[in-house]
């Protein structure tokens, strides 16, 4: 997957039925089709789906017949119906000889659902044009290859940079078998996280915070390292962010730490996100906390370990959220995908402050990590810079 979004080519000329038969009272009917227009619009109603689906993809459908679009849908929820069903139930008219546009390619096999291939030919749409297929190994191409098979035709690749990016975690966790890491931090001017007597809050405005807040919404899992955690004692929960819940409970929450947890160190949790105590190190694990439906303590050998644990565990985005060893950690080791640098204008200084990132480092400016794509917004008093690790291969 291309790290970004490029947009490729995409719109052409469509016209229903072939020359000898598009003569209708007289009349050519010829209708222009924007492709591209009309994925993107399955790309943005894939989109309202944020922060509610995962592990599912988001993805949308629209279905447009006679030059206009006569039906929307989309992936509400996990366990609601996908997209393309979602869009075939709305229709209020047969859907005959109409085009359906999709971000992925149609389920084909049995989940919480049941498979949207076999709706769709049944439903006399023509032809399905999709952006990309699907990485799970239960479809792609299957899901494809069915369509064919009943007779409709199926075009894959319009926008398909695009609708690969906003599934980023999905795509990552079954093609690089690790979930999406972002990399978030409130900081100062000069890159501090927390003056050199640990007091951070706040370093950035009440806007930017809820700002995070949604990044934390759109998340599967939060991460923090465990002198964080005692520190700050934070929530890592969006409450910040009025949105809907999600069916299974996301984000949850991860604290990395060297040492076992102890009773005491939960006091800054609830029980209304599944908390995860990742412990460093290969000896069992022994704690005088059980695990429970909500709480659980795993062993890691390395991050890159952690991630894989997590991506199994069905956690396709990682949020960082520090504190400055962690975030360096994740560094050294090539983790990080995703940054979203909050700046306040305000300089903590000191040698003992805490920096964003810490770590081992690196020895030479050439190795350091560096990121493409970047934009710079601004909240209230504060500046966001969101940047994508440039980086070779896939992504």
């Amino acid at each position: 997957m291309k790290e970004g979004a490029r947009s490729p080519e995409g719109s052409g000329l469509f016209f229903l039925g072939s020359p000898t038969n598009m003569l209708v009272g007289g009349w050519w009917r010829m209708v222009k089709m924007d492709k591209l227009k009309l994925m993107r619009t399955a790309i943005s109603l894939a989109l309202r789906g944020e922060g509610r689906v995962s592990p599912n993809p988001m993805v949308g459908a629209v279905i447009y017949k006679n030059g206009k679009i006569v039906s929307r849908g989309w992936h509400h929820f996990f366990g609601a119906p996908h997209a393309e069903i979602d869009a075939i139930k709305k229709a209020k008219a047969p859907l005959n000889g109409s085009f359906m546009f999709v971000n992925l390619e149609p389920c084909c096999h049995w989940g919480k659902t049941p498979p949207c291939a076999p709706q769709i030919a049944a439903a006399g749409i023509k032809k399905v044009f999709v952006a990309s297929r699907d990485p799970n190994p239960f479809v792609n191409g299957r899901g494809i290859n069915y369509l064919r098979r009943k007779g409709v035709s199926v075009e894959v690749g319009i926008a398909s940079d695009e609708a690969r990016f906003i599934n980023r975690g999905y795509f990552s966790v079954f093609e690089r078998k690790k979930p999406w890491v972002i990399l978030k931090e409130g900081v100062s001017l000069d890159g501090k996280i927390a003056t050199k007597t640990g007091d951070s809050k706040w370093i950035t405005g009440k806007t930017a915070r809820i700002f995070a807040h949604y990044l934390r919404y759109v998340s599967d899992i939060i991460v923090v390292g465990g002198r964080t955690n005692r520190i700050d004692k934070p929530r890592l929960t969006p409450y910040l962010w009025m949105g809907k819940t999600h069916p299974l409970g996301y984000p949850a929450r991860c604290v990395v730490t060297k040492k076992m947890p102890k009773p005491g160190c939960l006091e800054n949790v609830d029980n209304s996100n599944r908390l995860i105590f990742a412990v460093s190190g290969k000896r069992p694990v022994k704690s005088g906390i059980k695990n429970s439906a909500n709480f659980e303590i795993i062993r890691f050998s390395n991050l890159n370990n952690l991630l894989g644990q997590l991506a199994r565990k069905g956690y396709n985005k990682v949020l960082l959220e520090g504190g400055g060893e962690l975030a360096g950690s994740f560094f050294d080791e090539g983790l990080v995908d995703e940054i979203f640098f909050i700046y306040a204008p305000v300089v903590i200084g000191g040698k003992k402050a805490v920096s964003a990132v810490s770590g081992a480092g690196i020895s030479v400016l050439k190795k350091a990590a560096s990121f493409k794509n970047g934009s710079i917004s601004r909240i209230e008093d504060n500046f966001v810079f969101h940047g994508l690790r440039d980086v070779h291969g896939n992504y």
